[in-house]
């Protein structure tokens, strides 16, 4: 069971509780309990066959300790303003006692305070223990725990009074993390987040301003104890700042009218453009199939060869161009991070029911050129894998879907496909399993093809550090003449940029900002140019633009 399923099971669980509980309000209570159970199981790394099974065994047991503890139990606050003694009548159930129902409210609020004031108001309140008892244990003074008691009582009053919950609390939404930079040595950012629904929302509940710990505990319903190591570890992977008692989102985060801002207009101007920038991609096609490097290529790898060429140069020229309206930012000027990248996140904000399948925008976004490279392979001082990803010529980052960590997927990726290119087994040997048991979706996206003997053959391009050199200096030759050629035209789309809020204005460089205004033009060009019979015509394979470069060992 992962959290995803976990949460999948919500509804189902908030039915069966609000057919025990006498309010709504007790039935989530109940159901937010049998959540961070299984929770707190995922991380322990517990093995849970049927998850609503286990979910339900363990939201009967809640419920009966709730019983318990709501007939039984006693409930006394030593010496608070809100004192509510034991008294016989607590043994059987009255359906108007509210002086239980604020008890228990009272509970509930104390358990999301931060740790400061949570232990002392526990350890006063709950357990009786006296001021000295409770400065002895916890190493502090007197008139420290004196203080924090008083700041706690006044943040529960001010709580009993405020209902806070936010949507994030019974409709969590999406949060789609990526990045541009070089990733962490686990994957970060991305594996901070991963499919952890509950921090996600944290992140958008932390977004438009600083926000206390309690607060976020209060707008997502989940008590302050569960909440502290989760922002805790976003913290310290940084994508949350720390300023004072209030945390917030250190990265940009996307809405889907973000992304849908100049959209329809990147798609009319490719229409219109399409003529007169094809001319200058067709003379630099025909350049690129005179070169060595291009003739030595077998069909696949050349088409691969020509969608990266057709993809790069329109990429690049309109970056150009945004650049000039949202100011370059060179590699060397991205932060470095504590888990060894350097990078900027991104988020991309959706509703819990979002099908990119039916998104208008489907097919047309890009991910910026990626690459990793090993050295000391047998008969290379170096191997390189570079690549991009969009639907309009094939999804090469599926290729990586193996790992969780997109840096490691790479790095096998790329001894699989040098082994295969110099018919080594022996590189096989530090492959993983997976891998080698998913050949045929490498099959499928054309990096490798099966021969009639069994034999896997190579499809992706092959070129050597000089030549990588040649095919780079040709492309950028033909981005500057079209950047220069619509220039103006360029301009008309990039307008409009994303407002982030106040506090993260000097943190977001603007080229995030203007990230959606110009990204989905060169995918919409491709699309233009193959509905018109102009490129690939009759290739019916993915061309997905990747390419290998193998530096050879010195004689």
């Amino acid at each position: 069971m992962n959290t995803e399923e976990l949460l999948k099971h919500t509804d189902y669980l908030l039915r069966a509780a609000a057919g025990k509980c006498d309010s709504w309000e007790e039935a989530q209570d109940l159901v937010q309990n049998t959540l961070l159970e299984g929770l707190l199981a995922i991380r322990k790394g517990t093995v849970i066959e049927n998850a609503k099974s286990w979910l339900s065994a363990v939201l009967n047991r809640k419920y009966y300790d709730l019983l318990r503890e709501k007939y039984r139990k006693p409930l006394t606050f030593y010496g608070m303003d809100c004192d509510v003694p034991y008294e016989e009548s607590y043994l059987l159930p009255t359906e108007d006692d509210a002086e239980l129902g604020e008890a228990e409210n009272l509970r509930r609020l104390v358990a999301r305070q931060t740790s400061v004031y949570r232990e002392v108001l526990v350890r006063h309140y709950f357990h009786g223990q006296s001021i000295e008892t409770i400065a002895s244990a916890l190493s502090i003074p007197e008139n420290t725990v004196k203080s924090r008691l008083r700041l706690g009582r006044d943040k529960l009053r001010k709580d009993l009074t405020m209902e806070k919950y936010e949507k994030q609390s019974y409709e969590p939404e999406v949060l789609w993390i990526s990045s541009s930079g070089n990733g962490g040595m686990n994957g970060e950012p991305n594996s901070l987040v991963r499919n952890d629904k509950i921090a996600m929302n944290l992140l958008i509940l932390a977004y438009d301003k600083p926000v206390t710990i309690p607060e976020l505990a209060d707008a997502i319903g989940i008590s302050t104890t569960y909440i502290e190591p989760i922002v805790e570890r976003l913290v310290d992977g940084e994508l949350m700042k720390r300023i004072g008692d209030k945390v917030f989102t250190d990265f940009i985060i996307y809405t889907e009218e973000d992304m849908l801002n100049t959209f329809d207009l990147q798609k009319s101007l490719a229409n219109t453009l399409f003529t007169d920038v094809w001319e200058y991609l067709g003379d630099g096609l025909r350049e690129l199939r005179g070169t060595d490097y291009y003739q030595k290529q077998n069909p696949s790898q050349a088409a691969k060869l020509e969608g990266y060429f057709v993809l790069h140069c329109t990429y690049h020229s309109v970056l150009k161009v945004r650049d000039e309206v949202a100011g370059f930012c060179p590699y060397s000027e991205y932060p470095y991070r504590k888990d060894g990248g350097r990078w900027f996140a991104m988020g991309n904000r959706h509703t819990a029911d979002y099908d990119y399948d039916k998104s208008p925008y489907k097919g047309y976004d890009v991910s910026g050129e990626a690459g990793g490279s090993i050295d000391r392979l047998p008969g290379a001082s170096r191997v390189g894998l570079f690549d991009y990803d969009t639907e309009a010529l094939g999804h090469s980052h599926t290729a990586y879907n193996h790992t969780e960590n997109f840096n490691d997927a790479r790095e096998v990726m790329i001894k699989l496909l040098y082994a295969i290119y110099t018919d080594n087994e022996n590189i096989l040997s530090g492959i993983p399993q997976k891998l080698l048991e998913n050949v045929d979706k490498l099959i499928d996206l054309d990096f490798l093809e099966r021969l009639p003997d069994g034999k896997l053959k190579l499809n992706v391009p092959v070129l050597s550090n000089i030549d990588r050199k040649a095919f780079y200096d040709l492309m950028a030759q033909y981005a500057e003449q079209l950047s220069n050629a619509f220039h103006d035209e360029y301009l008309k789309m990039i307008k409009n940029p994303v407002v982030v809020p106040k506090h993260l204005q000097k943190d977001v460089p603007g080229f995030l900002r203007y990230l959606h205004t110009c990204g989905f033009f060169p995918s919409a060009l491709i699309f233009e140019a193959k509905s018109r019979g102009l490129f690939l015509k009759d290739y019916a394979k993915p061309a997905a633009p990747v390419l290998m470069v193998v530096t050879k060992e010195e004689a």
